[in-house]
């Protein structure tokens, strides 16, 4: 079993009045990629300079490899940071970019050479040492960073969005590079984003951060498939999210009310007593919409999944998929998904049945909201 790379333990910080951390607690195993997510002015880039040395807790401690590194300055820690823009420095070529951390530890020049030439490989820039920063695109110098970064081969790599100034192709493109290339070396990376579609891409596991707190964390399929608060269904990815109360147990989990009284069975987060207010969080994708003639609806008859009949009131075209808005009456709307090519008949209008799996469905408490 691979050991603990960072161990953050308690660490809180405030700026005057303002908790920017309150009491993280977070250990990330040694080659493990993961991704500290959450909205802006959440916590997670001063969380991410903290483990750098960059800012000091209030309280609390980072150790690394079981080290206690609190105290240490940056250049003390076995840790690299590569920032949002490359940073790097214009005056010099590309190649003593590279090498530039490697000359302030005083590696010999042929080993700089060495590893300078090492790290462009690894980073497909084979060629481009003699550039200066101006003539590379964006991706390129995001590369060069990389590079450099790795270059005195860091126990620990922290990235702080370095990929969110790139066009949505570029950017693509180098979540996958990022990942192979981490996967390659075996380092352990630490990754800053607001994108979750990004941190679910590249993480081994994704910590989500609302208000200075750590609320969830878990791998990408556990974070999607079974959040633990509303806020977390609702950041990631695109969820319904229906009010309601539970009304009781039920095979598979309970049976949940809608505001407009249809009635519906879910998986549950935890126990719930019958009349708790709670939400219910499902997702679009999980859904299967039928045309609303009586063969569709004898074709359910036997399905112990959820039937709900409704009409449709928005149709989005999103490539190989349609959205659809359905209206199931009294104030309740959801989103559903079916393959383009089934989308025919469900233009404004249109009578529909809405049918997903007990399993699709999550009901979380009020008191779970984050």
């Amino acid at each position: 079993m691979k050991g603990v790379a960072i161990g953050i333990a308690g660490i809180e910080k405030s700026f005057g009045s303002f908790r920017a951390l309150d009491t993280i607690e977070l250990s990330v195993k040694a080659g493990e990629f993961v991704s500290l997510l959450g909205a802006s002015g959440c916590g997670k880039t001063t969380l991410l300079r903290i483990i750098a040395g960059l800012e000091r807790p209030s309280g609390g401690r980072i150790l690394i490899d079981g080290r206690d590194v609190t105290p240490d300055a940056p250049e003390k820690r076995p840790t690299s940071l590569v920032f949002q823009r490359g940073a790097l420095f214009p005056h010099m070529s590309v190649r003593e970019n590279v090498g530039y951390s490697l000359k302030l530890r005083r590696w010999p020049r042929q080993r700089i050479a060495d590893q300078v030439d090492r790290m462009l490989s690894l980073v497909r820039l084979d060629g481009f040492g003699d550039r200066d920063p101006g003539q590379l695109s964006g991706g390129q110098v995001q590369r060069v960073a990389l590079a450099r970064a790795l270059a005195f081969e860091p126990g620990v790599l922290l990235l702080d969005e370095p990929l969110s100034a790139l066009d949505l192709k570029l950017r693509q493109e180098m979540q996958l590079e990022l990942r192979s290339l981490q996967k390659a070396l075996g380092s352990t990376f630490v990754f800053v984003t607001h994108d979750q579609t990004e941190a679910l891409v590249m993480s081994d596991r994704i910590a989500i951060m609302n208000g200075g707190r750590l609320v969830q964390c878990g791998t990408p399929q556990e974070i999607y498939r079974r959040p633990s608060s509303v806020f977390v269904a609702d950041f990631i990815g695109q969820a319904n999210l229906l009010a309601g109360e539970v009304r009781g147990p039920a095979p598979g989990g309970v049976r949940f009310r809608l505001k407009n009284g249809m009635e519906v069975s879910a998986r549950a987060a935890r126990q719930h007593a019958a009349g708790t207010a709670a939400t219910l969080s499902v997702r679009p994708e999980s859904m299967d919409i039928l045309n609303g003639g009586e063969e569709n609806r004898n074709a359910q008859s036997a399905d112990p999944g959820n039937s709900l009949s409704g009409i449709v009131r928005e149709a989005v075209f999103l490539g190989p998929r349609m959205r659809v808005l359905v209206d199931l009456g009294g104030g309740v709307q959801l989103w559903a998904e079916r393959r383009e090519e089934e989308g025919q008949g469900l233009s404004p209008g249109a009578q529909v049945i809405v049918h997903w799996p007990v399993s699709a469905g999550l009901v979380l408490s009020e008191g779970e909201t984050s």
